[in-house]
């Protein structure tokens, strides 16, 4: 992802931003950045459909600015309350509560600018399309009520099925996931529904294992995604954790990984760079 992210710093260097202030604590988030998973599923499923970066580029930064704010505010006080992302400080830690909320509000807006820097031949109504799949993923339709749904309900006890559950997951983290395989659909000179439909399950798919996986290293190896501490349990948050053992959510998993890659078997040896992905981000 070296590429992506000097496209990435070249594009928010070209960004004015008069605070400088503001733009130390922007560039502390974004960089050197995580695993910028979803700019990998964008290009990975523009190459499955032989569809060219420079139309990509744009959709893979936006998604991941909108990624990077959800972040940012879901770390503040008032929210989760975490004292550490990706091994670091957070960013209300390092900038203070004001700021932080300010980085989220300047990368939504950025977000937006990246998704007008489409090349001038691409159609009008195309680029309309993804800022609409873009908003609906990351706004009340999706992320942001995935969000309310987490605040209000994961702190009820043992008032969550497993079921509302997964649809809080499905707003907060699939929603995004799968936006940036439908945006890239958006290009695709050819659209068959069954490998549409294949292609959204898998998205399903690994948007939940991938939440699931994230609970279990939360309770049981914090370490390893870069927290001192389980956040979860110190938020009394219901988690997957509340409806399976160790070994059964391990193998809940380990099944749900395994339904992403089987989705992917229609498209025979041309997902083989997917399934490698996919295979990366199994820990456990």
């Amino acid at each position: 992802m070296d590429k992506f992210t000097a496209k990435l710093k070249n594009f928010i260097s070209s960004i004015e931003i008069p605070s400088v202030e503001l733009k130390n604590a922007i560039d502390y988030v974004i960089f050197p950045g995580g695993k910028r998973l979803r700019p990998q599923l964008v290009y990975l499923t523009g190459d499955l459909l032989k569809i060219s970066h420079e139309l990509l580029d744009p959709i893979a930064i936006a998604i991941e600015l909108m990624h990077t704010y959800s972040l940012v505010h879901d770390d503040l006080p008032a929210m989760d309350n975490d004292d550490l992302r990706r091994g670091k400080p957070t960013c209300h830690k390092v900038f203070g509560e004001a700021i932080a909320i300010l980085v989220g509000d300047a990368l939504q807006s950025i977000a937006i600018t990246a998704l007008t820097s489409f090349p001038q031949t691409t159609s009008p109504q195309k680029c309309l399309n993804i800022m609409a799949l873009l908003a609906k993923a990351t706004g009340p339709s999706g992320m942001i009520s995935g969000q309310a749904l987490d605040l209000k309900m994961l702190t009820q006890e043992n008032t969550l099925t497993q079921k509302e559950l997964e649809n809080i997951h499905n707003l907060k983290t699939t929603a995004l996931i799968k936006a940036c395989i439908e945006s890239v659909l958006e290009f695709a000179e050819e659209k068959s529904f069954t490998k549409t439909s294949e292609l959204l399950n898998y998205a399903t798919s690994l948007g939940l294992a991938f939440q699931m996986q994230d609970d279990y290293l939360d309770l049981y190896d914090p370490t390893s995604i870069g927290k001192n501490r389980s956040s979860d349990a110190c938020n009394q948050k219901q988690t997957f954790s509340a409806f399976f053992d160790k070994t059964s959510l391990l193998t809940k998993i380990q099944g749900t990984f395994n339904n992403a890659r089987d989705c992917l078997a229609i498209f025979g040896a041309d997902s083989k760079r997917l399934v490698t992905f996919t295979n990366s981000l199994q820990r456990v």
